[in-house]
């Protein structure tokens, strides 16, 4: 079976890898996974911390059992930048999460908590539907890990019946509501 390059996470640009992998299993039920070169999404899977020939990198195993579960024909042009980060509260000597978002027009960012950004912008917003892909899992300032987080544009998918897309747009808000509970 060929590796799929998307789920294998490099952490070469991560000073405190295991940090970072720790961080990414908080979110493992929470975020579905992009592959941009099958144009599938993944919201069951598991994450290895591998080592070897001393490349450390997170792997992204989707569960085969869960074909159910495995999104096709996920087009690359409806995974679109958010621009929104998603960081743990010890940053700002805090507990919980937080996120960054920006402000209209996108030069002002504004930082509230997780249930606080859900309530007052993300709840609103029919048409978020967060997902992570290779990449998006960063450091700041060689501190702490975050995420960068990425959407569906659903209306870029029109290749998808409505039905597919329901069914894609449903289990991505079930799995992150999780968080915000």
């Amino acid at each position: 079976m060929e590796t799929n390059v998307d789920l294998c996470w490099d952490l070469k640009h991560i000073i405190h890898q295991q940090k970072a992998y720790n961080y990414m299993q908080q979110f493992r039920d929470v975020f579905c996974v992009y592959s941009e070169s099958v144009c599938q999404v993944y919201s069951n899977y598991r994450l290895f911390y591998s080592d070897q020939d001393g490349e450390k990198e997170i792997q992204v195993l989707p569960d085969e059992q869960a074909w159910h579960e495995t999104f096709d024909a996920v087009r690359v042009e409806a995974v679109r930048p958010s621009n929104i980060m998603l960081f743990p509260g010890e940053l700002l000597g805090k507990e919980g999460f937080f996120m960054r978002m920006p402000v209209k027009g996108g030069k002002k960012w504004v930082i509230m908590p997780l249930h606080e950004a859900f309530d007052r912008v993300l709840s609103k917003k029919d048409s978020f539907l967060p997902l992570i892909k290779k990449g998006d899992l960063r450091e700041f300032k060689a501190r702490s890990p975050y995420l960068h987080l990425h959407w569906l544009d659903l209306e870029r998918m029109s290749n998808l019946s409505a039905f597919q897309r329901l069914d894609i747009a449903d289990t991505i808000l079930s799995r992150f509501h999780e968080i915000v509970r």
